[in-house]
């Protein structure tokens, strides 16, 4: 196994886990919107600098103390370069894992605060069950909770960038012709 992170926006490897970081799946039911953020711009990072987590599914996910997400890595893979679309398929599937642990509104205010539009419209275009890990899809509450998302997404694009000073930002809500 190896495992990967990025820190002070450098991909890490590793055989062995960070100190003190702990499975996704442990963690998620703990967690707090402004961790929500931080995973958010953490996960950001690796776009950033070109490169792929691989599927998003739980099992492979751990985080540490300061909520970066470590990504494991078995029989000698490794990150990728992004495709084209850069970040998109996994920014997709990283909402919908998100979605599972947090309220929609906060897995998608707070991606909005991190990504702008177009990135948000094109993770969009990933978000069904063709693209997204099984685990994310299958079993009536994953089709609801990808769904959930994906709708709470479209919305969210279709109001379009935040406005506002980046210590209140808030919707410009272009989608009906009001702007506040």
């Amino acid at each position: 196994m190896a495992y990967f992170w990025i820190e002070n926006q450098n991909l890490q490897e590793s055989g062995r886990l960070p100190q003190g970081a702990q499975p996704f799946a442990q963690v998620g039911p703990r967690l707090l919107p402004p961790q929500i953020s931080a995973l958010h711009q953490a996960f950001g990072q690796w776009g950033a600098l070109g490169f792929s987590p691989g599927e998003i599914r739980a099992p492979r996910i751990w985080l540490t103390a300061s909520s970066t997400p470590v990504f494991q890595f078995a029989n000698g893979r490794h990150p990728q370069r992004l495709m084209q679309v850069g970040l998109a398929r996994e920014l997709a599937a990283w909402l919908v894992l998100l979605d599972g642990y947090m309220e929609t509104f906060v897995v998608i205010a707070r991606a909005r605060a991190q990504w702008n539009v177009d990135e948000l419209a094109h993770a969009l275009v990933f978000m069904t069950p063709a693209y997204l890990p099984p685990e994310l899809t299958n079993g009536a509450s994953a089709a609801h909770q990808w769904q959930r998302t994906a709708q709470a997404l479209a919305t969210a694009v279709a109001d379009g960038p935040l406005a506002g000073a980046p210590t209140e930002q808030h919707w410009k809500e272009i989608s009906r012709g009001v702007e506040e």
